[in-house]
């Protein structure tokens, strides 16, 4: 699990790229790219 920072960084990092999920897994390397479109949509849903 990651923490709360470190989901922000990776969001931040995706948003950056131009939301490109495989090139941002690489980079930081996530382990699948729907764990970090879930951190995605987790802290989008948590800002409304």
């Amino acid at each position: 699990m990651y923490s709360y920072e470190d989901r922000i960084r990776a969001v931040k990092f995706y948003l950056k790229l131009g939301k490109r999920l495989t090139a941002t897994v690489r980079q930081l390397g996530y382990p699948t790219t729907k764990s970090l479109e879930r951190c995605y949509h987790d802290l989008a849903s948590a800002n409304d």
